[in-house]
Formats: structure tokens, sequence, C-alpha cells
């Protein structure tokens, strides 16, 4: 029994450090903006610190257009030919190239909001400097370290990263006029760390890029395009609640809503976990008890995140951001609704729904969810003005797609 068990992790053994680096490093990208987050909202103020959440939740917009969906089925393509470097050197050139032609038209059409939004004029340098953080998704192919099951090295170059820029935040941040050097020194060591991982693949991997034509680029967008209406949606009511705040409410209200999401966001990335470590198993060994079984204990799950939420998050809000940030503990406990969203709805999707076969339902929650996020948005934004009204349009929204999945599986009898 025992060399039973020591092949059986022996045989697993790069699976599960893959997935533990994938996890640690979303853990610690959380802490790292915590850890430094008391320091910034002390010296760069919530109204400075708010316009460049805002601006980078705009980048963030053009970051997911730039990056189209390829991770996915590049990482796959690269797990399939990890042996033919002429191969891999075929998806790099095809999906860089590609990624190259996204970034131009990008470009131009952010230039473009500097002609039509009076902020993004105001706040030329800032702005400018947080859209650079779109060149790191061309030069850092995290895709191609997933696909080859090294996730370790994008940990390694991430964090040494984030700890050498530690110094120079603490030293050169002094008012809430140096946003932008803030902004530069992030901005600068995310393109660093892809320059780093570029040379990586290109000097001790030995792959080449090489330009491909037209059709190659066309291809790859029209296979990665499912992949990126996917994303898009998810990214687009995520960000788009915090450009309508900052839009209609200020900047500080931006800084309000960060922080709250901040607080949220460990447990959510934590708890969302569950599902991706349980998938494997359910899928090999499929049954209806046991399926209930998760979803009656991940809805426990979610709503003992929300009654944490609800115990601690005063404290972490005045740990974090001190007295003049309170606002932000009763809208973490509104956003702490999506925590069991993600749960439940993730369950029934990836338990019933991906399943039976039917992912097209997956594509209609997802269009539902975003539609129903800026309806309840607009009318919160209307009738009382608000970030609290913001947040549970969030909130509202997760229980609707709750509520359209279960409709969805009950319909279609998924058991």
């Amino acid at each position: 029994m025992w060399h039973k068990i020591h092949d059986i992790w022996n045989n697993n053994t790069t699976v599960v450090e893959n997935y533990a680096f994938m996890t640690i490093l979303q853990v610690l990208n959380i802490c790292f903006y915590l850890l430094i987050y008391p320091f910034l909202i002390r010296v760069l103020g919530a109204e400075s610190y708010g316009l460049y959440a805002f601006a980078l939740a705009i980048v963030t917009l053009f970051i997911t257009f730039v990056a189209f969906g390829f991770d996915l089925p590049a990482a796959k393509k690269i797990a399939e030919n990890a042996e033919n470097k002429e191969e891999m050197s075929r998806v790099l050139s095809e999906v860089t190239t590609t990624k190259i032609f996204l970034e131009i038209i990008a470009l131009v059409i952010y230039a473009g909001l500097f002609l039509v939004l009076q902020r993004m004029q105001d706040n030329a340098l800032l702005f400018a400097i947080v859209f650079t953080q779109t060149i790191t998704n061309i030069v850092f192919p995290q895709w191609y370290f997933q696909g080859v099951q090294r996730m370790r090295v994008v940990t390694y170059i991430q964090v040494a990263l984030k700890i050498a820029t530690l110094p120079f935040i603490f030293w050169l941040l002094r008012s809430p006029d140096d946003c932008w050097i803030y902004a530069l020194i992030v901005s600068a060591s995310s393109v660093a760390g892809g320059v780093i991982a570029w040379l990586i693949v290109r000097l001790k991997d030995g792959l080449q890029m090489r330009y491909v034509g037209i059709p190659a680029v066309w291809r790859s967008i029209k296979g990665a395009a499912p992949f990126f209406l996917s994303n898009v949606t998810g990214v687009i009511k995520e960000q788009g609640i915090v450009l309508l705040t900052g839009q209609f409410l200020g900047m500080s209200e931006v800084a309000i809503y960060d922080l709250a999401n901040k607080i949220i966001i460990i447990p959510r990335t934590i708890f969302s976990k569950l599902n991706d470590a349980l998938y494997p198993k359910m899928m090999a060994q499929p049954s209806p008890t046991r399926r209930k079984k998760i979803l009656i204990g991940e809805i426990a799950v979610g709503l003992g995140a929300i009654a944490l939420i609800a115990a601690l998050g005063y404290w972490a809000v005045l740990i974090l951001g001190g007295r003049e940030m309170m606002a932000s503990y009763p809208v973490s406990v509104i956003l702490s609704v999506t925590i069991l969203t993600w749960l439940v709805a993730g369950a029934l999707i990836d338990f019933y729904i991906i399943p039976s076969g039917k992912v097209y339902y997956i594509t209609v929650n997802q269009i539902i969810a975003m539609t129903t996020t800026f309806l309840i948005a607009g009318l919160g934004l209307y009738f009382f003005h608000s970030v609290y009204a913001l947040a549970a349009s969030l909130a509202v929204a997760g229980i609707v797609e709750i509520g359209y999945c279960s409709y969805v599986v009950l319909k279609n009898r998924m058991r």
C-alpha cells in the first residue's frame, strides 16, 4: 500500500506543484497589496489612490482585450507538444504576433479616449503609465509556463520583483502628487517581469519567435473568440462597477470600494479553488449523491464566509484603511455575497451543466449576470446615488446567477 501511495505521489508531483504555485501566486499577489495598502492610503490619500484604481480598471479592460482568451488554448497546445520545440515555437509566434496586433488596436482606442474623457486629459501621465501594463500580457507568456508545468518560475519572478519594489515605494512616495510614481513602479516591475520571462523562454528553453501572417492571426482570433467572450463579460461586470463609481460618485468612493474588494478577495480566491480541486474526481467518479453533498457543503461554506466578513471586516477596514475608510465595511459585507455565488453557481456549472454537454448555458448565464449588474447599478445610482447600491448590484447579480443555474439544472433534469 505504501509503495502504491508513493508511486501515485511521484506520478502527480508536477501537477500538484503546478497547482500549488498557481494558488500561491494569486494569494501572494493579494497579500502584497494588502501589506502596502495602509501606507498607500495614508500617503496618497483616498482621492489620489482612487484615481489610480480608476485608471487601472480602464486598463484592465484593455488587458483582457489583448489577452483575448488565447492563454487557455495556447497552454493546452504547449502541454500537448512539450517535447516538440518547433511546434511550441509556432504557438509562441502565433500568440505573440496576434497580441501585438491587438495591442496596436488597443493603443489607438485608448488614445481616442483621451480626446473624449477630460479626467484622462487632466491626468495624462498617470493614465499613460498605467496603460504600459498591457505590454506585460505580450512579453510575459504565463500560459507557456502553465503548459510546461513550471509555474514556480512565474511565482519566483513575480515575488522577487514585488519584494524589490518595496524600498522604492516606501522611499519615493511622499504625497498624493506622487501617485504617478507608484504607477510607474508597479508598471515597470510588471514589464520587467515579462522581459525576464521572455528571456527564459528564448535563451534557456530555446524557442524561436517568428512573424506570422494575417491568415494565422485571424485563425488565432477565431479560435480564441469563445474564451474571450467568456472572460470579457466577467471583467466588464467587475471593472464596470469601478468605472461607474468613479464617474458618478468620485475617486474617494473608488478607494472605498477598492478596499472592500481587497478584503473579500482572499477568501473568495481560496474558496473558489474548492471546485477546481474537486472537479477531476467528480468527472472520473460521477455520483448524484456526492454532487448534492458538495452543493450543500459549499452553500454552508459560502454562508460561513459571509458571517466571517461580517464579524471581522470592521477590524480589517480599521487596520488597513483607518476610520476615514470605514464606509468600506458595509460594502465588504455586501460584496461577500459574491463568495457564495462563486461557490454555488460554480458548483452547478462544473458538476451539473458542463458534464451534461450544454455549455452554451454558461455563456447565457454570464450575459444575464452582466445585464442584471448594470440594470441594478443604474437604478441604484438614480435612486440612491451610493457606492452601497453599486456593490449591491454585484450581490443581486450573483443571486440571479444561482437562480438561473438552478433553473437550468432542474429544467434539464441534470442529475
